[in-house]
């Protein structure tokens, strides 16, 4: 009996071939859509972590002021750390283009060739892929650059710069303008020595040894001494000079003291070193004054000798004895002669005391001197290591963006394969059912014939589950085909500079495209199938229906052709169910494309509309003051957790009244106003708390949000600026960014970057440009999905109905009679439930779609436009029609004989 039953299936392919096709091709474009998006994600995944080895990718790089020595190599990388130097020089093309210049590598983030080779004598360069696809630059082509001549003998791309972006605070990647060369040791060191050149970037690529950890190599790096005063970035040295201005004001004004000091002293030491000769010869005056008065008749008369002992006690005797004058007069005289000598050595003692106090003074100055120089090393602390920056491979944007970048698709893509999974089981279910419904006479003969339910139950699943595999097998063959995969990988390789990467048969997908959907109809056969083949051999060859619960409706109408349409509809609600699920399931499909459009369309428009300012300076190294023209503010990055994915979370510190933003933060260091950007993906609102992540100080900040300000770049949250200077500890008037209405003259070497709202523009389309691809493919396939859906669902009625269609024609009815009771009617199934599956739809998609955007900072706007769910709307009464106007001929084959065939 089993031989007789194989015998029937192709019979019953060839009877149902068109329906066969239809169910073959939803399949089939169902698997190639998912296995398109989802391989072309997996192929770059897979292909960056295998070509990984052979680039051999740094694990981080860091930057320097001044390039390390042997020995201090040798110092941090003796763990087994591998360290390439990686400098660069920036030539210029034109005044809006440049060309990074590069030695070529040797050991860490090797060139990996499209075409060509290596350069190997001066004047020749590899030239990558982007850039030379972007200007039409081939093999033997000459190029300018930095005023030198290139040869391209080389076209290629190395991984760190995946992304090939000049600055990590570029917004988007500019291929146009930017792109890196490769050349030989000594062309890279002619080309600097000959051309004007701006200064050389030290940069250093590292490979960790065996459990050597970043914060290792870093901490080492930070160990290392640097000898300041050989930076030659004058910006930097500004920087030193104005930390050290203080401390040199406090030295230069001790050095001066004690130079005043030393001056004073050896003024002094000149000054007494003629005391002995002054005292002596003021002795000698007095002496020769009393040798003089000892000479006097009248002292001579009287046996007299003057002394300075007894001068005084004897010349008042004389006086008073002689009332001479002349003996007054000596008396005064030699008093007089005295006190000069004694006020003259009460002067040089004097003056010797002060020679004693200004030699101590000067070496109280010096101890001061050398004491205030080590208070000053303290207070004035300049140590400031040798590394500018250091960036791990998990945290720059260059490196592996493509991959990171193709997450969303294959999120995307994984979501659409559930969806189509479980339409073509519900599709596959609805046919079968209807198969042994039209051949319930038959079976139940077999039953009564002696055929088992088991052998039954294989013979009605065998067509559907080999259908099923075809149209696995088709979809997955196109999937991985170059219109599958090629076509969603050009997005990638369009934008990254990547190389080729060999197609991945990521072994679950095969199972999804080759496996699943006939293991998937064969269940879902098995179980819908089991009960219509456990009734009972009579029952199945009287073919009896129930149709009791028809008659519980009271339709109050006296429209016959209204009052059948509906009876019709309610005797075929389980075909109408699978309508309008197919309905439901392809809008979903649909839903996500659009949804994609809508967001990358929304974050291009809103992002330019919130950006008032047309340029903004970053600084490397600030002004003093605000230059004429811009307005200060001042920018932190913290980070954010977004389903397992670190992102930045801009922080800027705004004066009162910025002219450029609408927030209007409040004083106080916990207090912000967040941007629409974090309401729409976290669905914070004002009173909330906000805690955001300080990776570089291992610190969170916590924030009560006070407003929301409309402005869509990225995730930002806006403080105000002196409360977030005391937050992050920096000086009352510090600033590293001004916003301006127009170009400031500000020397290029102070900044980090320069960004104009024309490079906004620009790299706000670069969402919709990378999307385009999948959006496409997500609504075309839905849309193809959803007509064939539509098409079957509504035959599968019509056959259904085929008795009663049947017996309406032996009444009369012509055919365009027959079409509006039995096809007609199903333009209320298909108008209501588009009204309820199109929101519904919308709806889901709009509920799960974050998840397809966790590794990306941006606003999600997801609402429609009005216009966009009419047309929507429009599309699916149109394919209603169109399926309708199909599935006439349909009904002009049904003959009176149908009833012939069905009588008991």
């Amino acid at each position: 009996m089993r031989r007789v039953l194989r015998k029937r299936l192709p019979r019953d392919l060839k009877a149902g071939i068109g329906r066969y096709l239809a169910l073959v091709l939803v399949i089939a474009m169902g698997i190639y859509l998912v296995i398109g998006i989802v391989g072309s994600a997996e192929t770059v995944l897979h292909g960056t972590e295998e070509k990984r080895g052979i680039f051999n990718t740094e694990d981080g790089c860091f930057t320097v002021f001044l390039p390390l020595t042997d020995d201090e190599l040798t110092e941090i990388s003796a763990d087994g750390t591998e360290i390439q130097a990686e400098f660069y020089t920036d030539l210029e093309v034109d005044e809006n283009t440049r060309l990074r210049m590069f030695k070529n590598r040797q050991r860490i983030d090797k060139v990996i060739l499209d075409e060509g080779r290596l350069a190997e004598k001066d004047g020749e360069c590899v030239i990558e892929k982007r850039y030379a696809a972007e200007n039409d630059i081939s093999l033997g082509d000459k190029i300018q650059a930095g005023g030198a001549e290139f040869t391209v003998c080389g076209i290629g791309c190395v991984p760190d710069y995946d992304q090939p972006k000049a600055k990590f605070s570029d917004t988007a990647v500019q291929s146009k303008y930017f792109g890196l060369i490769f050349v030989t040791d000594e062309c890279y060191d002619n080309v600097r020595r000959t051309t004007s050149r701006k200064a050389e970037e030290y940069v250093y690529a590292y490979t960790l040894g065996d459990g050597v950890t970043d914060d290792d190599l870093k901490g080492r790096i930070k160990e290392l001494d640097l000898d300041y005063t050989k930076v030659e970035d004058k910006y930097f040295r500004e920087t030193i000079d104005d930390i050290l201005a203080g401390r040199n004001d406090i030295k230069d004004g001790v050095d001066e003291l004690y130079d005043g000091t030393a001056e004073l002293s050896d003024g002094m030491k000149d000054m007494t070193s003629h005391n002995d000769e002054l005292n002596d010869a003021a002795q000698a005056m007095v002496d020769s004054f009393f040798a003089q008065a000892n000479s006097e008749p009248h002292l001579m008369l009287a046996s007299v000798k003057l002394t300075e002992e007894n001068y005084e006690k004897e010349l008042d005797e004389l006086i008073e004895a002689t009332k001479s004058q002349d003996l007054k007069d000596l008396k005064e005289g030699l008093a007089g002669v005295i006190a000069f000598r004694d006020g003259l050595r009460d002067y040089t003692d004097g003056a010797q005391e002060a020679s004693d106090g200004s030699d101590e003074l000067k070496d109280g100055v010096s101890e001061l001197r050398d004491g205030i120089g080590e208070m000053l090393d303290e207070v004035f602390d300049i140590d400031i290591d040798n590394l500018i920056s250091y960036v791990a491979a998990g945290d720059n944007e260059r490196i592996e963006a493509a991959a990171g970048d193709v997450i969303m698709d294959r999120n995307a893509g994984l979501v659409a394969g559930i969806i189509v999974l479980i339409l073509f089981g519900y599709v596959i279910s609805v046919f079968v059912v209807h198969r042994v419904e039209s051949e319930a006479s038959v079976i139940g003969a077999l039953y009564a014939l002696g055929v088992k339910k088991k052998d039954l139950l294989g013979h009605y699943i065998t067509l559907p589950t080999i259908v099923a595999f075809l149209g696995g097998l088709a979809g997955t063959a196109l999937g991985f085909s170059p219109i599958g995969i090629g076509t969603q990988l050009q997005d990638s390789y369009g934008y990254f500079s990547l190389p080729q990467y060999d197609i991945f048969y990521a072994p679950y997908l095969l199972v999804y495209g080759l496996f699943l959907p006939p293991v998937t109809a064969a269940i879902v056969n098995a179980l819908v199938i089991n009960k219509k083949l456990s009734r009972t051999a009579l029952s199945l060859i009287k073919n009896e229906q129930g149709a009791s619960s028809y008659k519980q409706f009271n339709i109050r109408t006296k429209s016959f052709p209204t009052m059948f349409r509906i009876r019709q509809m309610l005797r075929e609600v389980r075909s109408a169910a699978a309508v309008v699920l197919g309905m439901l399931v392809s809008l979903m499909v649909i839903m996500l494309g659009l949804d994609c459009y809508v967001m990358c369309q929304a974050v291009k428009r809103d992002t330019v509309a919130d950006t008032d300012y047309q340029y903004m300076y970053l600084y490397k190294y600030p002004e003093e003051n605000v230059p004429a023209g811009g307005e200060g503010a001042y920018v932190e990055t913290l980070s954010t957790d977004c389903m397992g994915y670190t992102l930045d979370v801009t922080v800027i510190g705004l004066n009162e009244k910025s002219k450029y933003f609408d927030a209007r933060p409040e004083k106080g260091k916990n207090r912000a106003v967040i941007n629409n950007s974090l309401v729409q993906r976290y669905g914070y609102k004002v009173g909330d708390k906000v805690t955001f992540t300080d990776m570089a100080n291992d610190a969170d900040h916590s924030f009560t949000v006070t407003g929301v300000a409309e402005y869509s770049q990225g995730f930002t949250i806006f403080m105000d600026i002196d409360s977030m200077r005391e937050l992050f500890g920096e000086k009352d008037d510090y600033f590293n960014a001004v916003y301006s209405d127009k170009p400031l003259d500000i020397d290029e070497g102070r900044l980090y970057s320069v960004t104009s709202k024309a490079d906004i523009e620009k790299s706000a389309g670069v969402y919709v440009e990378q999307m385009a691809s999948l959006v496409w493919t997500l609504v075309i396939a839905g849309t193809v999905i959803f007509i064939v859906v539509m098409y079957l669902m509504m035959g599968v009625m019509i056959d259904r109905s085929s008795f009663g269609i049947a017996l309406i024609k032996i009444f009369g009815y012509r055919p365009r009679e027959v079409r509006s009771l039995y096809l007609n009617g199903n333009l209320m199934v298909v108008a209501v439930g588009a009204l309820v599956c199109i929101p519904l739809s919308k709806f889901i998609i709009d509920c799960i779609y974050p998840s397809f955007i966790p590794n990306v900072a941006c606003s999600m706007v997801l609402e429609f436009p009005p216009y966009l769910y009419f047309i929507i709307y429009v599309m699916v009464l149109a394919v209603y029609f169109v399926s309708s106007a199909l599935l006439t001929r349909k009904l002009s084959r049904i003959t009176p004989a149908e009833v012939l065939k069905n009588r008991e």
